[in-house]
């Protein structure tokens, strides 16, 4: 049996969720009951699905995709949605439910089958993740390297592949598109109309209500923007909130946006604004070096990085 439409995507960006969507509003498939939202608030349970819209991870390699020839949505991922993605995928991408924002982070088999960060975690800190916790500080800096240089995060690595690779008749979903009701409705439209999936969107759009309101971090979606505003506004602001992710994109921007100053490595992080603003003013001069984490530098590669990689 062929199926209406495949739905590939990566952990974590609601493709489980957009099934439950096309699937229980199409007028080509059968209604059935509930809502598929668990305790993560994930769109993880198991309902009467028609088994008639496939969704799956697509592969690195050849074939990348699978029923190449049926009609697919892509999810897509975009650089400037690294830092939402990241501030809950460990918790809600196959419900892992790993927290980095723990003091001491603990990780387990099934999520570094799924999240390659052993190797990567052996290389740069030398701590081997199948038999030791994480202390928090060094989560902060491995997700901060990855905002200095996103080309490298491994989200936006296998996108760039998957979009190479798309079969023919792919309507590409923005997975930002989930995260603001106008934009969902629009994009939903427009896929209904390219794939002709038959959806009752006015049907749709109250299930989202309750998608985003159980989605417990779009309500600090954007507090990023308005802390680093506050510093570069010169004022004060209450970061003692921010979660691991978060400080991590605090910490990058401070390093590409001041010269030759690096964030210190430890689990308290700034207080307020003023305190890096302070910290900013007050840093020794002796101290300031070319950063070696910053791909270039003045717009030119920085031989430091490039030493660093190679090492």
């Amino acid at each position: 049996m062929s199926n209406l439409v495949n739905i590939a995507f990566q952990g974590g960006s609601h493709g489980n969720y957009l099934r439950f969507c096309i699937d229980k509003f199409s007028s080509i498939t059968p209604d059935f009951p509930g809502l598929p939202f668990n305790d993560n608030n994930t769109a993880h349970v198991e309902l009467n699905y028609s088994g008639k819209v496939n969704r799956y991870h697509p592969m690195m390699e050849q074939p990348f995709f699978q029923n190449t020839t049926e009609p697919h949505i892509l999810i897509t991922i975009q650089k400037e949605d690294l830092l939402f993605l990241d501030r809950w995928v460990t918790t809600r991408a196959g419900d892992f439910r790993v927290d980095v924002s723990e003091d001491m982070v603990q990780t387990h088999d099934k999520f570094l089958s799924n999240f390659p960060w052993t190797d990567k975690f052996k290389k740069y800190y030398n701590i081997d993740l199948t038999k030791d916790r994480v202390p928090k500080f060094l989560l902060r800096d491995f997700y901060k390297l990855s905002f200095l240089d996103p080309d490298k995060h491994g989200m936006i690595i296998i996108d760039k592949v998957l979009r190479e690779h798309k079969p023919a008749n792919t309507f590409e979903f923005p997975v930002s598109s989930f995260w603001d009701k106008d934009k969902f409705t629009r994009t939903l439209e427009k896929m209904n109309k390219e794939l002709n999936l038959k959806i009752d969107i006015n049907r749709c759009l109250p299930t989202h209500d309750i998608f985003l309101n159980r989605f417990n971090f779009i309500d600090t979606k954007d507090r990023v923007m308005k802390v680093i505003e506050a510093i570069q506004n010169k004022q004060n602001m209450d970061i003692q909130n921010l979660d691991t992710v978060e400080q991590a994109y605090v910490s990058a921007w401070i390093e590409k946006n001041y010269e030759f100053v690096i964030v210190p490595l430890c689990n308290n992080f700034f207080k307020n604004t003023i305190e890096v603003i302070n910290w900013l003013k007050y840093y020794p001069q002796h101290y300031k070096a070319m950063n070696p984490n910053l791909p270039t530098f003045n717009n030119i590669p920085n031989p430091f990085h490039l030493w660093n990689l190679k090492k």
